[in-house]
């Protein structure tokens, strides 16, 4: 019974010092890696998503929905890189057509390349 009792401890502590310093290495908010400052609110990121979901829904049906997940996680996470919420919502045709060159340049080769059926 006490060999159980240590064996149990023993293992709780191993879990325990490890849990400690993975914690520890974990950072909220490290400033040097971060590429989003949460300029955008929630409101925003989750309609600029919706449009390129539905988007990819309405243009490309036979695309897997998880992969249209990604892409447009990428899209989403570019314009927030690259842009302010206030840029976002008053671009011009002319920014708005750089702006997809770049989506498409940076986010569309987690497609793929579409397959040739001969």
């Amino acid at each position: 019974m006490k060999k159980l009792a240590m064996i149990g401890l023993s293992t709780g502590l191993i879990f325990g010092m490890m849990l400690f310093f993975f914690v520890k290495g974990v950072r909220a908010h490290d400033n040097e890696t971060q590429k989003f400052n949460g300029n955008f609110p929630a409101k925003q990121v989750r309609e600029l998503w919706q449009v390129c979901s539905f988007t990819f829904q309405q243009r490309h049906p036979q695309l897997p929905q998880p992969l249209r997940w990604l892409v447009c996680d990428c899209y989403t996470d570019i314009i927030r890189r690259d842009m302010t919420p206030e840029s976002a919502a008053r671009s011009n045709p002319v920014q708005a057509k750089e702006l997809t060159v770049t989506l498409i340049n940076e986010c569309n080769s987690i497609m793929g390349q579409p397959q040739i059926q001969t």
